[in-house]
């Protein structure tokens, strides 16, 4: 199987995960706040609970690893995790539903105990998320060789915006009329009554394409776990997750590149909240307006992709690409201000296509060094630990770019022009703090500690 066929194949799984986050994190969570009128701390509260559990991506990659390599390590698990997110998606949806039915008969007042499950039920879907994920990593590298990954990665991360693209789309076909921008509290709740009905069937989507996407994929013998090394390869796998940390601890390259990777995932999600807000304050411009700025950052973001994935990393390696990726996103922020400065519009566009280049051009790089950063025998519980990392650098991102906003407002008397330079001004600074960062970084000396020090714990374990 070649790796655009791969590729294709496995992106059929993030296609899938791009739906459901359209659904989630997009829909359900507008609906919480503004329609059904939970207080936003609840409603952060709720949605929230499924990215806090990045933390078990550690502990799933490392189950996935004990998993002797004759039998299925990675399948059984995204299998699992996809109809557990289809279940609990369609639990989400009918706890919401009727919360904001007790919430109208009862002239506002919260249901504690459908909160409380509502919670549970996004909970699950977070460590569901978590399971699925770090196991389709931990598929990816063993089925992949350094040279192929790129162009897996690639087409796997292409498919995930085009599911984002078709959730928006099946987001507008079941709510019709209540899309609208003065849609009233009724056509909103009779459009999430109309998604509970066709609930069954996307059901039956998501698990399809998640069975489909890895049946038959893995090995249960793969080449490349065969090359670990003196170690046998089931071995290492034998010790137990606090070893294995307390050891990932104390070895330098690893706190060097989770810094690295954290920093990058920090810059490319700063502005996730502040940009459309940027366009309205500065530019005047409408919420339709504003909305078609992420149809640039997606544009840019999917030919970043191919750029980084089919020439650059091929040619110049991950870290350099990850250089030049953080390079172009510094200048298409400055180019942001400067947009501003002038009042353009065009200039704002190009430069927002620019970002979502740029976007495109780290994330493939980033992904790649993660890859990188594994050693046969550990791959899932590295790549659960590094994906953790991953996972609460973003969410941090998210909640800290509104909260810079507010706090340079504050400093600047109220200047909004200043406010958002502020918040720009500390992403570019981070991006070229994290491109700087990767001249520290060594794959070959990281490789060979871990397999050092993981064989003598194991030496000292025997003895």
């Amino acid at each position: 199987m070649g790796p655009l066929t791969l590729g294709l194949r496995l992106g059929l799984f993030q296609l899938s995960l791009g739906i459901l986050g359209v659904l989630i994190l997009g829909l359900l969570n507008r609906l919480l706040i503004q329609d059904i009128q939970v207080p936003a701390v609840l409603a952060a509260v709720a949605v929230g609970g499924q990215q806090l559990m990045g933390f078990t991506r550690v502990w799933f990659g490392h189950r996935s690893d004990r998993i002797p390599i004759s039998r299925l390590r990675r399948t059984l698990f995204i299998i699992s995790s996809t109809v557990a997110i289809a279940l609990l998606f369609a639990v989400a949806c009918q706890l919401m539903l009727r919360l904001a039915n007790s919430m109208e008969s009862s002239g506002g007042e919260l249901n504690a105990l459908l909160i409380g499950l509502l919670i549970l039920a996004f909970i699950g879907i977070g460590i569901a998320i978590a399971a699925g994920g770090t196991a389709f990593s931990a598929l990816i590298a063993d089925r992949t060789t350094e040279a192929e990954r790129p162009r897996v990665l690639s087409v796997v991360w292409g498919m995930r915006l085009l599911g984002v693209l078709l959730g928006s789309v099946l987001v507008n076909q079941v709510f019709g009329s209540a899309c609208a921008a003065d849609a009233s509290r009724t056509a909103v709740l009779a459009g999430l009554e109309r998604l509970s009905l066709v609930t069954p069937l996307l059901l039956l989507l998501l698990v399809g394409l998640g069975v489909v996407s890895v049946f038959g994929v893995e090995r249960r013998t793969t080449g490349l776990m065969l090359t670990a090394g003196p170690v046998p390869p089931d071995v290492p796998q034998r010790l137990a997750l606090p070893q294995l940390l307390f050891q990932l601890r104390t070895i330098p390259q690893a706190g060097r590149f989770l810094g690295v990777l954290c920093l990058f995932t920090f810059s490319m999600f700063l502005n996730d909240a502040v940009l459309e807000h940027y366009g309205a304050a500065v530019f005047g411009m409408s919420v339709c307006a504003t909305t078609a700025l992420n149809v640039l950052i997606a544009l840019g973001f999917f030919a970043g992709l191919g750029l980084s994935g089919f020439w650059l990393i091929e040619r110049a390696g991950n870290i350099r690409t990850a250089k030049v990726g953080a390079v172009l996103a510094a200048l298409a922020l400055m180019l942001m201000l400067c947009a501003g400065a002038e009042q353009s519009i065009p200039r704002l566009r190009s430069a927002v296509g620019l970002f979502g280049l740029s976007l495109g051009v780290c994330m493939n790089a980033c992904l790649n060094l993660m890859f990188s950063f594994v050693q046969p025998g550990r791959t899932g519980f590295l790549l659960g630990f590094w994906g953790a990392g991953y996972a609460y650098s973003c969410g941090l991102a998210t909640i800290s770019g509104g909260g810079l906003l507010t706090l340079f407002k504050a400093w600047n008397g109220g200047d909004l022009f200043a406010a958002y330079g502020g918040v720009f001004g500390l992403q570019m600074v981070c991006f070229l703090a994290a491109a700087l960062m990767t001249r520290r970084l060594d794959v070959v000396a990281f490789r060979n500690t871990v397999k050092t020090r993981f064989a003598d714990v194991m030496k000292m374990a025997v003895d």
